[in-house]
């Protein structure tokens, strides 16, 4: 409103009189005061709610984006999970089966001492363990792999090295077996002249030939019978000892091998979260390590040199 207009309103309410004036401007003041004000206030409210409507929409959308993101990471997380506890269920499957083929190769050690058993016998387990124990390079951490791989080599070290001493005594020992059979089959021929003998009697035979060339032959196999026992007994004089010298060395090395076995087992039991402190773990291990040492050394001690 201009001054012009002003004070045409002005001589109009002029002429209306004094009431009409304080009306006037009344009306003017809150037309001047309170109208701008409100419209003022009345965009601002519309504005408001037209950024909340905007504000809103953003906020639906972010959350329908986060949910999704939500359940990406939710369905990454349950294929994570699932793998990995496919490999742990493959790792304990490769486990179990590593473990017998650690005992049977382990044993297999103190087994040479066993002059009975034929080598082929003993090793007959190992190319398939070395097959079970190799899948651990493919599901095993560093640190199962390397205590893995240095314990089959200390077997395979060991066991060379076994055989080839335990050859000479195979050999002495089938030696002893083959005099032995010399002896027995020497004996089975004075029994069976002591028979013929017998029945001479019986027949009253006194043809002095005969007697003469009997007797030569008990005293022939005779000769050959005590001959057969101090070889036995020479050849039983080495064996002996080397025999309960080779037994000692076959469980030094068994014990040596054991010792291998602690690092094995905590990296397994890392891997597969079976948690145990290693240091209780070695305690419990070694002091029945050495209760084993101690019962060998005892039997040791009391068989005859």
């Amino acid at each position: 409103m201009d001054i012009a207009e002003i004070k045409e309103l002005i001589s109009l309410l002029g002429s209306l009189g004094v009431g009409a004036v304080l009306g006037g401007g009344i009306i003017y003041f809150f037309i001047k005061s309170y109208i701008p004000s409100y419209l003022t206030e009345k965009a601002k409210n519309l504005a408001t709610k037209e950024d909340i409507s905007g504000i809103t929409e953003q906020v639906e959308t972010v959350k329908i984006g986060y949910a999704k993101i939500l359940e990406e990471v939710r369905s990454d997380n349950q294929q994570q999970l699932a793998s990995i506890e496919r490999e742990k269920s493959i790792k304990k499957e490769v486990y179990l089966g590593a473990s017998e083929a650690l005992t049977r190769s382990q044993n297999m050690i103190c087994s040479f001492f066993d002059l009975n058993i034929p080598n082929e016998e003993i090793t007959k387990n190992m190319v398939g363990d070395s097959g079970i124990m190799a899948k651990i390079h493919i599901v095993g951490t560093k640190e199962t792999v390397r205590a893995t791989t240095v314990f089959m080599a200390a077997i395979g070290t060991k066991t060379l090295d076994l055989m080839l001493e335990r050859s000479t005594l195979l050999k002495r020992k089938e030696a002893i077996e083959e005099v032995e059979r010399l002896k027995f089959k020497a004996q089975q021929e004075i029994d069976r002249y002591i028979e013929l003998m017998k029945n001479l009697n019986l027949q009253l035979n006194q043809d002095t030939g005969t007697w003469k060339a009997i007797n030569w032959q008990v005293d022939f196999e005779q000769e050959k019978i005590e001959k057969h026992t101090k070889t036995i007994a020479e050849l039983w004089e080495r064996q002996g000892p080397e025999h309960i010298d080779f037994t000692r060395k076959c469980m030094v090395n068994f014990f040596e091998i054991s010792a291998l076995l602690p690092p094995i087992i905590l990296a397994v039991r890392n891997e597969l979260e079976m948690e145990i402190s290693s240091e209780d773990y070695l305690d419990i291990f070694n002091d029945n390590l050495d209760k084993g040492r101690l019962v060998f050394d005892e039997f040791l001690a009391k068989v005859p040199s």
